[in-house]
């Protein structure tokens, strides 16, 4: 099972935005340092700090909207050996084999792996913009683990032997 959580049209228009963005905060930055080092009599820090770091965040926004490699596409997949996913576009791929899940944890916000190494994951079902797809993950994810026999909120389930 694999799901696209931000379609391409809307990653399209939120990498434009963040270089328009961008562009808008280089300038100010610009402006205000412009203004307060060279046309300006007095010279006041805190304005010249402050036009620097929006020139800083500017020029950090038009970076991330016009280098494509930065954001990455965000979604989940599923597979019978793993679970793989990227719930933000600037976030890390988080792949959990589905043979190191001890137990899951399933709430209306998160799903939480407690694999055998006693490590927590935690996918936060927030970061899923349309509810709609949160809730057929979750559920994906739910149907799965009672299908391998994993502990699911505290309940031992019985291993289903799928018929090929």
């Amino acid at each position: 099972m694999y799901v696209n959580l931000y379609p391409h049209k809307q990653l399209q228009k939120s990498v434009k935005f963040v270089g328009l963005l961008g562009m808008f905060l280089t300038a100010g930055g610009v402006y205000a340092l412009i203004r307060e080092l060279l046309l300006s009599d007095s010279l006041r820090v805190g304005w010249a700090i402050s036009g620097l770091v929006i020139l800083l965040a500017g020029f950090a926004c038009f970076v991330i909207g016009s280098n494509r490699h930065i954001i990455r596409e965000a979604y989940f997949s599923m597979s019978p050996e793993c679970i793989k996913y990227r719930l933000a576009l600037l976030a890390r791929e988080q792949v959990i084999f589905w043979k190191d899940v001890e137990a899951l944890e399933i709430s209306a916000h998160a799903v939480i792996y407690n694999l055998t190494s006693g490590r927590n994951i935690k996918m936060r079902l927030g970061h899923i913009q349309h509810d709609e797809v949160a809730l057929h993950v979750s559920r994906s994810i739910h149907l799965a683990a009672l299908e391998k026999g994993i502990v699911i909120n505290g309940v031992q389930t019985a291993k289903h032997n799928s018929v090929a």
